[in-house]
């Protein structure tokens, strides 16, 4: 947020929008009771005294050690990132900006925090989302002004006019697709959610102890999805063999095959898509990724509810 607001602030204090010791003083005000309500918060739940965006911005910034979770290239976020997250709305940003001068004091911020945020070697989209609205707002000023002069003599703007309308039908189409496909790619919260709807409630597992691997934590698991009286590990680092040894109750685990545990259901995510002549003409094919485990002594919980580790849906569709 320092990024993006130091160069909208610069922004305002060259086009006096404001003075600079009302600059001085909202900013010192929103920055202590910020802090303050931060700290007080975060250092509850954690149970250390912590100031957490600090901690994020020492080990990402001064450390640079945000590279230990992967690395992009510089120019990822403008040819890869942005195009991904706004489509239709990308060009027509650039167009705004072109055909309504007022805009370049919106955007050129905007672009200097997404130049800055890209030295950094470890690139999300979440990074720099806090900026997609601005640059929506010189997309929708060239819309509105392909819009109101689409019936004006000559075939420049309806050429536009039209041009627009295919960008965003085209988007609207890609977003479907795309959300068809975020659908199932959250395997992990969903196979989370079944065990608790039948062991933590349907049977008479009533203190269960489940132990949650990577991929299962990374798609869809939260502290959130938690019950009462349950246990839950992350524990990494364990062989095949280390878990019966730990009393654990259930797994969610990518393996489907496991010592000492029965599989139970297979919770399937996204592969690919497929396309095809009949209708639907695009699928959302899955595949299994989460396996749901219980440990074989507990032999005398009911499995008649589990469809087994074999029954799964293979595709889903759009079209």
């Amino acid at each position: 947020m320092i990024l993006l607001l130091a160069p909208v602030g610069a922004t305002l204090l060259l086009a006096r929008s404001i003075s600079f010791w009302n600059a001085v003083k909202c900013c010192a005000i929103t920055a202590i009771l910020s802090i303050g309500l931060s700290v007080a918060v975060d250092s509850i739940f954690w149970q250390r005294r912590v100031w957490p965006e600090f901690e994020v911005l020492w080990f990402n910034s001064v450390l640079n050690r945000s590279s230990e979770w992967g690395t992009s290239p510089f120019h990822w976020y403008f040819t890869s990132a942005l195009p991904r997250a706004m489509m239709a709305g990308l060009p027509l940003a650039l167009l705004g900006v072109l055909l309504e001068r007022r805009t370049a004091k919106f955007v050129l911020p905007v672009l200097i925090f997404i130049t800055l945020y890209s030295k950094l070697p470890h690139k999300e989209l979440r990074f720099i989302l806090v900026g997609v609205p601005v640059l929506n707002i010189a997309g929708a000023t060239a819309m509105a002004r392909i819009y109101n002069n689409r019936w004006k003599p000559g075939f420049i703007w309806r050429t536009f006019y039209s041009l627009a309308l295919v960008m965003l039908m085209a988007s609207f189409g890609v977003s479907m697709v795309i959300a068809a496909a975020s659908h199932a790619n959250y395997p992990g919260g969903h196979a989370l959610r079944v065990l608790h709807s039948k062991e933590a409630v349907a049977s008479e597992v009533s203190e269960g102890f489940v132990h949650i691997d990577v991929l299962t934590a990374m798609t869809g698991v939260s502290r959130f999805c938690e019950v009462p009286h349950w246990r839950y590990s992350k524990e990494e680092g364990l062989f095949l063999e280390d878990y019966s040894l730990r009393n654990f109750t259930h797994l969610l685990n990518e393996k489907d095959s496991i010592p000492g545990f029965l599989c139970l259901q297979a919770i399937p995510g996204f592969s690919r898509l497929r396309l095809q002549k009949t209708f639907p003409q695009l699928l959302v094919v899955t595949e299994p990724k989460v396996f749901v485990h219980r440990a074989e002594y507990l032999d005398d919980a009911d499995t008649g509810e589990w469809p087994g580790c074999d029954a799964w849906s293979g595709t889903g569709w759009f079209g």
